[in-house]
Parts: C-alpha cells; sequence; structure tokens
C-alpha cells in the first residue's frame, strides 16, 4: 500500500480529487495491515468453523474502515487508468477556478474554453485539519479557493478569475463590514485578486457549458465521496447562517440584553424592536428586579420582547441576543438543567410559538450596543423605564445590527476588483472622482481640524489682529509664534521655515 501511494505522488496532479480519494487510505496505520495479514494466514490454514452468510455480513459491518478502503483504492486505480491530458496554461484564454467543499475535503479545478469545451489545467485537492471540520461551508470554499491561488500563483497573478461555487454567500465575504479573525485575514489575502464569483445552482455546466469528461461535476462529488469518507468527526460543533433578509423585505427585529451585579443585588434587562426595511425604531424599554442573576436577566429580556411585540402583526421576526446560551437553549441545540432558566425558557417557548416565522441569531455584544446601553443605564438606576420617542435617535446612531442582517441580492455574479496600492494607482479620472470636491472636503476637514486645537485656533485670530478675542497669555505666546506661521486664503494655517528663503507654496507644509 505505501508503494501504491508513493507511485501517486507524481500522478496526484493529473487526478482530480485525488487527496480526497487517498485520505481514507493514509489513514491505515501497520497494525491494521497485520491484521490483515493474520486473517490470511487462518484463510490459508483453513476455516475450522463454518460461518454463515449473516455471520460474515456482521464482520463486514463490524469494521467498515476495510470497505471504505478497498472503494477508495478501486476508485484510485480507475483514475490512474483514466488520467486525463492537462492542457499547458494559455495566456490569452480567460482561466476559471471551480471549488468545491465538504464535510471533510476542499478541492479546486483550473479550467479553461478550448473551442467551446473547458479543459483541465491544473487540480488541487486536500482533507481539512481537526480544527477546520468545524468551518462553515463558505469558510472551506474560501480555503479552496485560497490554495488553488497559491498553487497557481505564477499563471493567475494579475489577471481576472472567474470562480464557480456552489454557495453565492462567498460573495458576502467582500461585501461584509467587520469582518474579524481568520475572516479578516483571509479578505486580505484575497484583495490583491480581481474575481468574479459566481454561483452554480444546478451545477457548472450551467454557467460555462460544455465540461471535459475528466472534469467530475461537483453536483455529483458529494454521492461519489459517501462510500470513503474518512475517520474524522468534527468537535461539536453548531453551523448557524445569518437569516437572510429579501429586498424592501417588511419584518421585525427584536434585540435584548440583560446584566446583573452581586453589590447592587438585583439584574437589568431590555428589549428594543426594529422594523425593515427602514430600521426604525417601534418600541423600547427597560426593567429591573432584584435578586437575578446574568441568565435570569438575558431571559427577562427576551420575554420583555414579546411583551413589547403582543399588539404587532405576525410577520416574520428576527430575534438578536449576545447572549450564547439563551440563544442556543431556545433552539435545543444545548440542555437547560437550571430549575430557574428552565421555566423561564418554557415561557419563553410558548411566546415564540405564536410566531409562525421567527429566526433566532446570537451576535457579539459589539453588534448589540444599543440594547446593551440600556441594560446598563437601568442597572444604574436601578429602575426600568419606557424609552420615548424622542431618544430613539441615540438608539438608531448605537445599532450595528444592519451591519449583519444585510439584505440579499438577486445577482448571480458578483465583480470584485483588486486593491491597488499607491504604486500601482493610476492618475485618477476627474470626471470620476470629482477632484475639485475631493480637495475641497480635505481642505475643510483639515480647517476643522485646525479650529478644534486650541494653541493654533489663538494663533490664527493672532494673525487676523483679533487680539481682543486672546487673553493676555495666550497672546504673549502666540507673539512667538506668529514669525513662523502664514495663513492663506482658504483659513489654513502653514509653518513657514525661517532659514530658508523659498516660496510658500514649495516648502511650507499645513499644520
Amino acid at each position: 500500500m505505501q508503494s501504491f501511494l508513493g507511485s501517486l505522488n507524481y500522478y496526484r496532479r493529473f487526478i482530480e480529487d485525488m487527496a480526497i480519494y487517498a485520505s481514507v487510505l493514509y489513514e491505515l496505520r501497520e497494525v491494521d495491515f497485520a491484521a490483515i495479514r493474520d486473517r490470511a494466514g487462518r484463510e490459508r490454514i483453513g476455516p475450522t468453523v463454518v460461518v454463515t452468510k449473516d455471520q460474515q455480513d456482521d464482520q463486514a459491518t463490524a469494521d467498515p474502515k476495510w470497505t471504505e478502503a478497498e472503494a477508495a483504492f478501486s476508485k484510485l486505480k480507475e483514475k490512474i487508468a483514466a488520467t486525463p491530458i492537462l492542457r499547458h496554461f494559455d495566456t490569452v484564454k480567460r482561466p476559471v477556478v471551480i471549488v468545491y467543499a465538504s464535510e471533510w475535503a476542499v478541492s479546486a479545478s483550473l479550467v479553461q474554453d478550448h473551442d467551446g469545451v473547458y479543459l483541465p489545467v491544473m487540480f488541487t485537492s486536500r482533507t481539512l485539519k481537526q480544527n477546520e471540520l468545524n468551518y462553515g461551508i463558505v469558510e472551506k470554499e474560501v480555503l479552496a479557493l485560497l490554495r488553488m491561488l497559491d498553487l497557481g500563483y505564477s499563471m493567475l497573478a494579475g489577471r481576472p478569475v472567474q470562480v464557480l461555487a456552489r454557495h453565492s454567500t462567498l460573495a458576502w465575504l467582500f461585501r461584509a463590514a467587520g469582518l474579524q479573525g481568520r475572516l479578516g485575514q483571509w479578505a486580505a489575502l484575497l484583495s490583491p485578486w480581481t474575481l468574479e464569483i459566481t454561483k452554480c445552482t444546478r451545477g457548472e455546466d450551467e454557467i460555462l457549458g460544455t465540461l471535459a469528461a475528466a472534469i467530475t461535476p461537483r453536483s455529483e462529488v458529494d454521492q461519489a465521496l459517501t462510500a470513503i469518507a474518512p475517520r474524522k468527526e468534527p468537535r461539536r460543533s453548531v453551523d448557524t447562517p445569518v437569516p437572510t433578509v429579501e429586498q424592501d423585505e417588511t419584518l421585525l427585529v427584536a434585540s435584548f440584553d440583560g446584566s446583573a451585579r452581586v453589590k447592587r443585588g438585583g439584574g437589568a434587562f431590555n428589549a428594543i424592536i426594529w422594523r425593515l426595511p427602514e430600521w426604525t425604531v417601534v418600541k423600547a424599554a427597560s426593567g429591573w428586579k432584584a435578586d437575578m442573576t446574568v441568565n435570569e436577566a438575558e431571559y427577562s429580556g427576551l420575554l420583555l420582547c414579546f411583551d413589547l411585540l403582543e399588539d404587532q402583526d405576525r410577520t416574520r421576526l428576527v430575534i438578536c441576543g449576545d447572549s450564547n446560551l439563551v440563544i442556543r437553549q431556545m433552539k435545543g441545540e444545548i440542555d437547560c438543567k437550571a430549575p430557574a432558566l428552565t421555566l423561564l425558557r418554557q415561557k419563553a417557548l410558548r411566546q415564540l410559538g405564536t410566531w409562525p416565522a421567527h429566526d433566532l441569531l446570537h451576535v457579539k455584544r459589539a453588534w448589540n450596543a444599543s440594547a446593551d446601553s440600556l441594560a446598563s443605564a437601568a442597572l444604574q438606576r436601578e429602575a426600568g423605564v419606557t424609552v420615548q420617542e424622542q431618544d430613539w435617535d441615540d438608539l438608531v446612531t448605537l445599532n450595528r445590527l444592519p451591519e449583519i442582517l444585510t439584505a440579499t441580492t438577486k445577482e448571480t455574479t458578483l465583480r470584485i476588483s483588486a486593491m491597488a496600492t499607491r504604486s500601482r494607482r493610476k492618475v485618477p479620472n476627474q470626471e470620476v472622482l470629482q477632484e475639485d470636491a475631493v480637495r475641497q472636503l480635505r481642505v475643510d476637514r483639515i480647517r476643522q481640524g485646525q479650529d478644534e486645537e486650541k494653541w493654533i485656533a489663538n494663533l490664527k485670530h493672532y494673525l487676523r489682529g483679533q487680539v481682543a478675542d486672546l487673553e493676555k497669555e495666550e497672546a504673549r505666546a502666540c507673539s512667538n509664534l506668529a514669525d513662523d506661521f502664514e495663513m492663506d486664503e482658504q483659513d489654513l494655517l502653514y509653518y513657514c521655515p525661517p532659514h530658508e528663503n523659498q516660496t510658500r507654496r514649495g516648502t511650507d507644509c499645513c499644520v
């Protein structure tokens, strides 16, 4: 087996999804082959016990790794016999990358159009690591894309690349704001590339047309890999996709929060009801109770949401909270064992059942700042209030939920331009960028910054002759600096070096 796998090191570049099919074979150990030799030796000696067909089936099902290994071994032999002829990369033709991601593996194929048929240029694939098994399907597609761009960098650098993905949310990576962790790093790695991401609903052939016979349609790969899935199991993880919001869809969003302090002997909770697509506040209120824990305060905030929604129409409802425990317990993903929380959860589930269309979304505290501010204020006052309409503007200012619940677009293709650095940036088009408006905006910002600095504002008054507006000490300090500064017609203060007699335009710098 080791010699067989070693011979594949050369052929792997010609075999599509080679690493995926060979993964189950790489997991076999020497002790496993020793068991095969022992079983083969017993068969040569001769059976001493008659084994029925049912017992043979039980033995086969008791250790399925051999069935998976034999299936993968047979599949690899077939692929070696039918290895395709790869085409050389054509610098004139447009490169197309087809990415694929499953629960335990990722792969990508680089193809190009040759007389109406897309022929393979390069294959790459690999199985996922233990921590990568918990990634979402979009993150796995990004891994496949990054691997292809890395291995084919010399061919793809500086060229627009069309990417075919099975999930349109891959384009969300380039539109989302506030990316953190690995998503932010991946977005930075992909920023120099010019990509056109296209969603393939039924298959790649609906976008490209005719595929070469050597390229397996991605829609058929899942079924082919079922029989050879390796013994990799991720840690218990829950893939919670962000609820999608259609363009101009009318729905309600409820955000809640809770907080408790032992020294204050109680806890505060609050709820805010938003109406989309305008993101206007419908109702907002907070409350306070004695002898509450943090989790009880969070559940109380959720129940307050349903109280505020009592007189609203039963449209679609999205509930957002920064308590991972409450959201997952409401979804049934984790058990609720505390007696007090069990009662609160049952009340919340009864209320939630009256809303046929609902979604529960866990968000970080930074995105739930509007609800967090109400809970903090109620905790300080040790009393709840109903927020009046004149105070709703403050909640709208702190609200960051629109960055998460973004409206989806019906377009299946997203064009992404490469990020231009200063060295690559060309002379901007005056009609597009409106250079005069940009220059004036920059001047206004500099003027505002100078006016906010007290000593600069005082120096401007001194140079204008408005000495009456200054105190005695301020006027004396300005007189010591006045010889080194000048003002222009746009009311900007410039520093003029006294040691050189040069023109102000060429050497002066704006403060």
